[in-house]
C-alpha cells in the first residue's frame, strides 16, 4: 500500500517535467532576446525601444494565458449526476448489463439525458460514480470526470475542457504572435551572422538558436492553432472529433454546431472586449449544449459524409433550442 502511494506520487512527478521544459525553454528565449539581442547586437535605440515594447506585450499576454490554462482546475460535473447512496446500493446488486442498463435509464430521466454508448447504454463512470454529462469525460490521469473535455495535454500537465478552453486557445495564439514577433525581428540580424559567418561568441550563438527554435515551434503552433480555430467554428472537441458522439438514433457528427457565431460565444462569451484577455466568459455550465436540430423536426436517418448518420433539422440559436444532454463513450 506504501508502495502503490510512493509510485504514484512519483508519477505525479514525472507529469510536471515537460511543464519545467516549457518553463525553461520561455525563460531562455526571454533572455537571449533581450539581453543578446536587444541590448548587446542591436545598435540604434528606436529599434530596441520598439522591440521591447512589443516583446513585452506578447510576453505578458503569452505567460498570463499560459498560466490561467496550467492553474485553472478542469471543472467536474455536479452532485446530481452522481447517484445517491440508495442509487449506488441497488445498482451494484445488479449483476449484468442487462439488469442494470434500466436502473441507469430510469435515473437518466431526471437528468434530461439523451444520448448513449455505441452500444446504446447510458454513460456510466464507475470510478467517479456518475452519469456522464453531455461531452463529459474521465480522465484517467487527472482520475476525474472532465466537463466537455477536449483532451489532456501533457505540455500543461492539466485537462483542457470547459473551465479552460477558452484559455488553451489564447494560449495557442499568443504562444504563435510570440515566435512570430521573436522571427520576424531577429530574422535580419540572423541573416547578416549567417552571411558574415560571424557566429563567434556566445551572444551570437544564442541568436542562431533563438531564430530556429522560434521557427520550429512557430510551425507547429500555426497547424495545431488552425486545427483548434476549425474545431472552434464546427463546436466540436478533439474528442469528438476522433469519435462522433452516439445519440439513441444513432451517431451525429455535427450534433453540436449551432452556427459560427454561436460556437464562437459559447467559448468566448458575448462580451466581446473580453475575448482577447485569458478571464473565464464562456456561456453556459459545461453540462448541457444547444442541438443543431430542434426535437420536432428531428429526422435520423440521412448519412453524412463519413458514412454516418447524421441529424437533419433546422438550426436554432442557443436561446431558441430545448437545452438537452448528450453523452458519448
Amino acid at each position: 500500500m506504501l508502495l502503490s502511494a510512493c509510485l504514484r506520487r512519483c508519477a505525479r512527478l514525472l507529469y510536471w517535467i515537460p511543464v519545467t521544459i516549457v518553463i525553461m525553454v520561455v525563460m531562455w528565449s526571454y533572455y537571449a532576446y533581450v539581453v543578446p539581442f536587444c541590448w548587446i547586437l542591436l545598435s540604434s535605440s528606436t529599434q530596441k525601444v520598439v522591440f521591447l515594447c512589443l516583446f513585452h506585450v506578447c510576453f505578458v499576454m503569452f505567460s498570463w494565458s499560459f498560466w490561467k490554462t496550467l492553474s485553472t482546475p478542469p471543472s467536474s460535473p455536479s452532485v446530481e449526476f452522481q447517484l445517491s447512496s440508495s442509487d449506488s446500493l441497488l445498482y451494484e446488486q445488479e449483476r449484468g448489463d442487462m439488469e442494470k442498463s434500466p436502473i441507469l435509464l430510469e435515473i437518466s430521466q431526471k437528468l434530461s439525458v439523451h444520448t448513449r454508448t455505441a452500444a446504446g447504454a447510458i454513460r456510466f463512470c464507475h470510478h467517479c460514480q456518475l452519469i456522464k454529462p453531455d461531452r463529459c469525460h474521465h480522465c484517467s490521469v487527472c482520475q476525474m470526470c472532465v466537463l466537455k473535455m477536449d483532451h489532456h495535454c501533457p505540455w500543461l500537465n492539466n485537462c483542457i475542457g470547459f473551465s479552460n478552453y477558452k484559455f488553451f486557445l489564447l494560449f495557442l495564439l499568443y504562444s504563435l504572435l510570440y515566435c512570430l514577433l521573436i522571427v520576424a525581428t531577429v530574422t535580419p540580424t540572423f541573416i547578416q551572422l549567417w552571411l558574415g559567418k560571424q557566429f563567434d561568441s556566445c551572444v551570437k550563438l544564442h541568436v542562431l538558436f533563438l531564430t530556429l527554435v522560434s521557427a520550429m515551434f512557430a510551425v507547429t503552433l500555426c497547424f495545431l492553432l488552425f486545427f483548434h480555430i476549425w474545431l472552434l467554428a464546427s463546436n466540436k472537441t478533439t474528442l469528438e472529433w476522433l469519435s462522433v458522439p452516439f445519440f439513441v438514433d444513432g451517431p451525429a457528427s455535427e450534433a453540436f454546431d449551432v452556427g459560427v457565431r454561436a460556437n464562437l460565444s459559447q467559448v468566448f462569451g458575448k462580451n466581446k472586449s473580453l475575448w482577447p484577455f485569458p478571464v473565464f466568459s464562456s456561456q453556459g455550465d459545461g453540462q448541457s449544449f444547444p442541438l443543431r436540430w430542434q426535437m420536432s423536426s428531428y429526422s435520423p436517418s440521412v448519412m453524412n459524409g463519413n458514412g454516418h448518420r447524421a441529424m437533419e433539422g433546422s438550426v436554432v440559436s442557443p436561446e431558441g433550442v430545448s437545452v438537452t444532454i448528450a453523452v458519448d463513450d
